[in-house]
């Protein structure tokens, strides 16, 4: 067996970039489900994960900055968004009262 087979085999290729790395996390093991690992790749990216399927299971510590620095940013315009919705909400409502 070569070492790219082992390497998938014993869980040190990222699903992401799918590069070798000494370091990652199990998007199922602990940290992976406290992080919502599963879920964010879901909803930003188009690859569908499951614990049944036969790929990689872990992240490398890069993928994973990635990862919360997208998250962060769709937080950041979703909040801004609802406030500048609640605003707008709020200007109509006086507008009506007057």
């Amino acid at each position: 067996m070569g070492s790219l087979d082992r390497a998938i085999l014993t869980g040190f290729i990222c699903r992401l970039c799918s590069e070798m790395h000494r370091i990652v996390i199990h998007i199922y093991g602990e940290e992976g489900i406290r992080l919502c690992i599963s879920e964010k790749i879901s909803r930003y990216l188009t690859i569908n994960i499951s614990r049944a399927d036969p790929l990689p299971k872990t992240i490398c510590k890069n993928c994973l900055e990635r990862l919360e620095k997208q998250h962060k940013l769709v937080m950041v315009m979703e909040n801004a968004a609802n406030m500048l919705k609640g605003r707008k909400t709020r200007a109509a409502k006086s507008e009506t009262k007057q």
